[in-house]
């Protein structure tokens, strides 16, 4: 009982926000073709691919920090570019047409911020707020189709979809962009600038369809033109080390977490055989790329972390241990950059609400055996 009044509380919460917000800011219009004011975008085709950058002139944007971002005219229409994702399990979403976004019912209940100078908006919707993969398939090379038209001096600000993880900031400070230039869509949602750029979604809303003029750049921003290799991580082992986090007793209650239930066995064996034993989030981005870089054989259970297979060296040979019906981002990844990667595909010991989770047991042996077919 206490849980209906609370949610109806909150129900009627935000109609009431929404309500007043509506007085405040008109709610923005969608037409399918129009002649638009005050907003232009160049065109760039990339290996048969077309890309657009918008320009809004004195528009705004609004967001609601991951599944709507509105991008609007100074006379209050809808534009192209906006992104309108809906969930279709509990954590993945497609990007829907412009007339689903929920500016076009609920307005923009959020108190616009005004930005002196230009904006380059980075938002990317979806996962891109917290996920290491979304931040270098979706978010960075944005930028880089930005520098394919235009000189990035030209920016005075960056709207980011977060900056509460490390690598966020530091890899926007490795590209010369300053923590003091960025704006968190997580604290302010709505903003409107003299000149807003965005660009078109660099994968197409999947990661698994990244491109290879993406990770290429990625590769050239960021690889240093001389790193020397480091011996100790020629063999590694990415560890997520969720083992310890679940209840071997009651294991269907984590059906839909990613963990490899005999992961001590596997860690155990790759490290009497020389493998390094690592977790990614424990060494700077810089230091990830000089890792990776180093590393000659790299096993891994499929996970953000293997969006750094993109900075290997060219012999490097990759063993990915995945839940059967996951994505093959990674696996693309290595195709676009030829590198050797084989997959050991896992169904999970309960079926998961997401297809790229579940529990899973790898045979040791089958691992043993990819490893020889590696030449390992």
């Amino acid at each position: 009982m206490k849980n209906l009044i609370r949610f109806k509380i909150k129900s009627f919460y935000r109609k009431l926000i929404i309500f007043l917000y509506l007085i405040i800011y008109k709610k923005p219009i969608y037409k399918k073709k129009i002649n638009l004011e005050n907003f232009n975008f160049t065109e760039l085709k990339i290996n048969k691919e077309l890309y657009k950058i918008y320009e809004l002139d004195r528009g705004r944007v609004f967001t609601n920090k991951n599944d709507i971002t509105a991008y609007i005219t100074k006379a209050n229409f809808l534009t192209e570019g906006s992104m309108q994702f809906k969930k279709f399990d509990a954590i993945n979403s497609r990007n829907q047409g412009l007339d689903k976004n929920l500016v076009l019912k609920n307005g923009t209940p959020n108190v616009k911020k005004h930005i002196k100078g230009n904006v380059l908006s980075l938002l990317s919707g979806g996962a891109s707020t917290n996920n290491f993969t979304h931040w270098f398939t979706d978010v960075v090379p944005r930028i880089i189709l930005f520098k394919k038209k235009f000189n990035l001096k030209k920016i005075d600000k960056f709207y980011v979809p977060s900056v509460k993880f490390k690598f966020q900031v530091e890899s926007l400070n490795l590209l010369n962009i300053k923590p003091s230039q960025l704006i968190s869509s997580e604290s302010i949602k709505h903003i409107q600038a003299k000149k807003i750029y965005y660009t078109s979604h660099p994968c197409h809303f999947y990661p698994s369809k990244a491109q290879k003029w993406s990770l290429v750049s990625l590769r050239k921003l960021y690889l240093p033109k001389k790193l020397k290799r480091n011996k100790k991580f020629k063999y590694i082992y990415i560890d997520r080390d969720q083992l310890k986090l679940i209840d071997k007793d009651n294991l269907k209650k984590y059906a839909s977490w990613r963990v490899l239930l005999n992961e001590d066995e596997i860690r155990t064996y790759l490290k009497s055989t020389g493998f390094k034993i690592i977790k990614p989030e424990n060494f700077s981005f810089k230091e990830q790329i000089h890792i990776f870089n180093s590393a000659e054989v790299i096993v891994s259970l499929f996970g953000a972390a293997m969006m750094m297979i993109t900075f290997c060296n060219s012999n490097a040979k990759i063993l990915e241990i995945k839940p059967e019906k996951s994505g093959n981002e990674f696996k693309n990844i290595s195709n676009k950059l030829n590198l050797l990667h084989e997959q050991i595909k896992v169904k999970p010991k309960y079926k998961s609400s997401t297809p790229q989770n579940g529990l899973l047991f790898c045979n040791l042996n089958i691992i043993k055996n990819k490893l020889k077919k590696l030449k390992i």
